[in-house]
This record gives structure tokens, C-alpha cells and sequence, in this order.
């Protein structure tokens, strides 16, 4: 047991060696854990910063500190899935207090406060809250290239309206899922070629609506990650999701368990400091 402690902290001492500061070769994703609900911070080799969702209304000060804490003063794009309050609820906080460049969101509107607070930041910062759909492609930077997997089109249910995106880097695809549902999955991989994916931000935070297996078979990540709040209401993760991922082999890291989590890739492998092991109950 001494012997495996020993070179378990040996790996992360040379895993920190390793760790990216500045501009780089590195891409982070940042999985900030805001509870129940979704924020992730990208950081291109670059130095751009992408931010996907702001939590709910109670996150913006958790945003806003590890955004400090890594030296974030721009926002080059932030965003927004879709518009429930556990991933929109803390933008308009975040795009007070920021630099930003560019916001996205799906194109529909909605008749919540979060969504009204949301619209009268861009409103002050006079920014144009510009509408992803389908097909839509992004380039970052060199060798990072975005596209919109959905909305194919705007449904009542706000979770089916999601932004679904894969991130290219390099060798390595990463893939982000917002809330979206089974039914999303379905036209997703029935529309794209998606069997080199590599990284999954698991869908409506680990429930059972998602993250089917034909959806995770297809997909074939090798690492998975799930943003949810400890002994929620809603039981997320769902057993089922979990049996999923495991009886596909990808090693899946939970926000509830593990607090903030960040990967790392050199366009060729990802690593994280945190110990998988730990998500074991």
C-alpha cells in the first residue's frame, strides 16, 4: 500500500511538471464545480478563453473567482447552451464584470428572470447575443476548430434546444452536450460522424434522459465528465448513465465527488491531475 501511495504521488509530481502556464501547446477545459449546474472554461494554447454556461444564480461569485484565480480578464466567446437558470443563471454577473468578446446562445427566446438578466447585461455591454444552430463552424485559432452539432431547430422543451459542439484540437475531439436529450443524441449521430471523439461533457448533468448507449457506442469517448451538485434532489448522476459509460470503458470524472476538475491535451493525449480512482464509492 505505502509502495503504491508513493507512486501514485510520484505520477502527480510528474504529471505537474507537465501542467501548461501561458501560452503553450496545451488546451484546458476546466470543469468548475458550480453544484447543480454547468460552467466550463476553455484556454486555447493561445490564450483564448471560451466559457460554456454560468451556472445558476447563486454561482456567479464561484465563476467569477476561478476566473480570477487564472489570470481571466477577456472572454473571447462565451456560450450559453440553452436558457434554464442552472446554466444561464450567472452570465449576466460574469459578462458584467468581463471583458467580452463574443456570446452565443440557441435562437429562442424565454420568459424567465435569468434570461431577462442575461439580455440586459449584453444590452449594457452592447453586445449582440449571436444565434448558433446546425452546421455553424468556428475557427479559434490554428489547429482548434468548432462546430454546432444542434439545435437542427428550436422545440418547446428547453434541454432539446441545447448547443451540442465538438471542439477539434489537433488529434483529439472533445464533445459538449448542454442538457441535450436522447432524442438529440439520435439525429446528432444520425446526422454526423462521431465514432473519434475522444472527451464527453456528459449530457443533463448524468440523468437517465441522456447518454444512451447506442449514443455512447457510437461516440466512443475514452473520458467522460459530469457537472452535478452532491446528493442533489434530482439523483443525478442516474445509475443507468453510470452503467452506461462504465460497460462502454470510459474513465468518468464527476464534479459532485472530485470538486473542480481540468484536463489537459497536447492535441495528441489528455491527462488530469485528479485520481479517477476517487469517483469510486
Amino acid at each position: 500500500m505505502k509502495n503504491l501511495f508513493l507512486t501514485y504521488i510520484l505520477i502527480i509530481i510528474i504529471i505537474s511538471l507537465l501542467i501548461p502556464s501561458g501560452k503553450n501547446n496545451y488546451l484546458s477545459i476546466h470543469t468548475i464545480d458550480v453544484g447543480q449546474g454547468d460552467s466550463i472554461l476553455i484556454q486555447t494554447p493561445n490564450s483564448k478563453n471560451i466559457l460554456i454556461d454560468g451556472g445558476d444564480d447563486n454561482s456567479h461569485h464561484i465563476i467569477s473567482n476561478y476566473l480570477k484565480k487564472h489570470n481571466v480578464k477577456n472572454i473571447d466567446y462565451i456560450i450559453a447552451t440553452h436558457f434554464d437558470s442552472d446554466h444561464i443563471g450567472g452570465l449576466d454577473n460574469i459578462i458584467d464584470k468581463f471583458n467580452v468578446s463574443n456570446i452565443y446562445a440557441p435562437n429562442y427566446e424565454s420568459d424567465t428572470v435569468s434570461y431577462q438578466n442575461l439580455i440586459n447585461s449584453c444590452l449594457n455591454k452592447n453586445l449582440n447575443l449571436q444565434c448558433l444552430n446546425s452546421g455553424d463552424f468556428i475557427n479559434i485559432e490554428d489547429n482548434i476548430n468548432l462546430e454546432v452539432l444542434a439545435p437542427s431547430y428550436i422545440q418547446e422543451e428547453n434541454n432539446l434546444n441545447s448547443i451540442v459542439f465538438r471542439l477539434d484540437y489537433k488529434n483529439k475531439s472533445f464533445l459538449f452536450t448542454g442538457d441535450a436529450e436522447a432524442s438529440n443524441e439520435l439525429n446528432i449521430i444520425n446526422s454526423y460522424e462521431l465514432n473519434d471523439i475522444d472527451f464527453l461533457k456528459v449530457g443533463h448533468h448524468g440523468s437517465s434522459s441522456s447518454t444512451t448507449s447506442e449514443f455512447v457506442e457510437e461516440v466512443s469517448p475514452d473520458i467522460a465528465v459530469i457537472s452535478c451538485g452532491y446528493k442533489n434532489q434530482y439523483g443525478h448522476p442516474h445509475k443507468s448513465t453510470l452503467d452506461t459509460l462504465e460497460k462502454n470503458n470510459v474513465l468518468t470524472y464527476r464534479t459532485d465527488i472530485l470538486g473542480n476538475i481540468v484536463f489537459y491535451s497536447d492535441g495528441d493525449t489528455i491527462f488530469t491531475t485528479k485520481d479517477y480512482k476517487l469517483n469510486k464509492k
